[in-house]
């Protein structure tokens, strides 16, 4: 009887123990095993030369998991790679511009800040429309597309420096034009150039969207809930607003 009695209690711990193993991973692997990242492209993710991780939406991003509780690691990779995890990876979040190659993901939240992108010309430089293009030099990055008609148009003539910051310094020395891409990223890089508002003329606008909160849709459902609560939040308490602030300046 008594071993009887001992079998069947060894039983029953055994029984509860795998239950506990099969519900503990799970709830541990909730937030843990999500890849946070943003893009490598000043001023929206960089590292200083001290080797610090920072940028205005690494920052933003960062704040958002603080308030999640979630506190995963941020990485920062480049444009191109960063639309590859998101199509390759399981379980991504990411904030960009809601445009038609990241649609197809579950856009979480609009973070409160809207990117807008054009055609930044040099001083004397007037760009009234669409046709005040024709002849003029233009830098465009490589990797950067905001608008289908300016980027299929080959009677322009466009140059394609590798780097922002190559774009704006060939504005800067009046080898170009104009300049195209996300015009308060232009003019923040421009300013740590020695450029000022003096050096530019009026900006053609041909795109602007709003920037989001983005994630794969392997996205647990308590999880995409925990971060957009967090976006809702820090848009409220002037969090995010502050952060931009600190980057570009008055909104």
């Amino acid at each position: 009887m008594k071993n009887t009695i001992s079998t069947l209690f060894f039983s029953l711990i055994l029984a509860l123990s795998l239950v506990l193993l099969l519900f503990i991973p799970s709830y541990a692997s909730d937030s843990s095993n999500i890849q946070m990242t943003v893009m490598d492209q000043s001023p929206y993710g960089f590292t200083t030369k001290d080797g610090r991780k920072t940028g205005v939406l690494y920052d933003i991003l960062n704040q958002i998991l603080k308030t999640s509780g979630m506190n995963q690691p941020i990485g920062i990779v480049p444009t191109k790679r960063l639309l590859s995890i998101l199509q390759n990876e399981r379980k991504v979040c990411t904030i960009v511009a809601d445009t038609p190659d990241v649609q197809v993901f579950d856009l979480i939240e609009p973070i409160g800040f809207k990117l807008t992108a054009g055609i930044l010309p040099g001083i004397g430089i007037k760009l009234d429309n669409y046709s005040s293009l024709k002849n003029k030099v233009i830098a465009v990055p490589l990797g950067i597309i905001f608008d289908k008609r300016f980027h299929e148009d080959d009677t322009l003539k466009k140059v394609r420096p590798h780097h922002y910051t190559n774009a704006i310094k060939m504005l800067k020395t009046k080898r170009v034009d104009a300049v195209a891409g996300a015009l308060l990223t232009l003019k923040y890089i421009a300013k740590k150039e020695g450029m000022n508002l003096m050096s530019f003329n009026k900006p053609l606008v041909l795109a602007q969207t709003e920037a989001y909160l983005v994630c794969t849709t392997d996205l647990e459902k308590a999880n995409r809930e925990k971060l957009k609560k967090s976006v809702i939040k820090l848009k409220l308490n002037g969090t995010i607003e502050k952060i931009l602030i600190e980057y570009f300046g008055v909104l």
